[in-house]
């Protein structure tokens, strides 16, 4: 019996020092089956010279105009004949078995998706310990298969934006519409809530089979008042698309519950972020946080004050 294809989509974008250590992470799998999806989108450095010398192990597509990461891996997905999908950023890398285990687990508890943890690394030097692991086993465990309705509470309890993080069923992404929003940062925010409402049997693999390169230039761009303004402005917009959802008549009182979670989660954020009072005008007029709802949140962040210390 032949293995299953699986997809991996690779999104690229000025990562000339990093994409080739991504790129043989995947050619180095122990699973025999992949499909590897390069999409550079627009690079201005070496980096679509450097994924030429794949072009017999990979396809290869290069975007002429930059269009963000959420249309890139829309892209890829459109492209994808796998049966299932994985995501890898090109700074980062994958563990050479990670393939094999992840597609393993999902035939053998026919589960749409299958996570696994993600260990991060500082590009340079010594990993700051703020940035921490994505490490699941606290709360999902290995011999147990997730199906509905514990697979939402579980999300919830280990909750994490990243679609890296998980392998997917295709069927899961088409039969649902599940797209990533274009043209805004934070993309993985909308299209993972999407994937968990949708999921009905979720496995989980405690190895860390990810690892994540955190970048010192992109710590300093994230810190200016531009791409502040920017992230806001892309939260506000996700937080739009959540609560349409959650108005609608597509979802159960179950998936509902989560959608508000998530919508609470954003908008708190939103509150706190550094970025002109102006900006955050746009909050008074949000009809799915009530003044219960703000109240709560409020009380929320003074106990988490509280409980911090005054020096922390």
């Amino acid at each position: 019996m032949k293995e299953p294809l699986v997809s991996i989509i690779v999104p690229t974008y000025n990562v000339e020092r990093y994409v080739e250590e991504s790129v043989e992470s995947i050619l180095n799998q122990t699973y025999p089956n992949v499909e590897v999806i390069l999409i550079d989108d627009g690079s201005t450095d070496a980096t679509p010279y450097l994924l030429k010398q794949f072009k017999d192990k990979a396809s290869i597509t290069l975007n002429s105009v930059n269009q963000g990461q959420g249309a890139v891996r829309n892209q890829g997905m459109n492209i994808a004949a796998g049966e299932y999908i994985l995501f890898l950023d090109s700074d980062d890398w994958i563990e050479p078995e990670a393939v094999s285990g992840l597609v393993h687990k999902a035939i053998e508890t026919q589960a749409e998706i299958v996570r696994f943890n993600g260990q991060s690394f500082f590009d340079g030097g010594e990993t700051p310990k703020q940035l921490g692991d994505y490490d699941f086993s606290e709360v999902l465990e290995e011999n147990i298969m997730y199906t509905s309705p514990n697979v939402l509470p579980k999300i919830q309890k280990s909750y994490s934006a990243s679609p890296c993080l998980y392998l997917v069923k295709n069927s899961l992404l088409t039969e649902n519409g599940i797209e990533f929003p274009e043209g805004i940062l934070h993309e993985d925010e909308y299209f993972s809530t999407l994937v968990f409402l949708h999921t009905k049997k979720m496995a989980y693999i405690n190895r860390f089979y990810y690892h994540r390169r955190y970048r010192a230039a992109s710590t300093m761009t994230a810190s200016t008042a531009h791409h502040k303004q920017r992230s806001f402005e892309s939260y506000l917009k996700i937080f739009k698309l959540m609560e349409e959802d959650y108005t609608s008549s597509r979802y159960n009182e179950q998936q509902k519950d989560f959608l508000k979670r998530q919508l609470l989660s954003i908008y708190n954020g939103l509150v706190q972020s550094p970025v002109e009072p102006a900006l955050k005008k746009q909050l008074k007029n949000i009809e799915s946080i009530t003044a219960k709802d703000r109240l709560r949140i409020k009380i929320s962040r003074l106990r988490t004050k509280y409980l911090k210390g005054p020096n922390k």
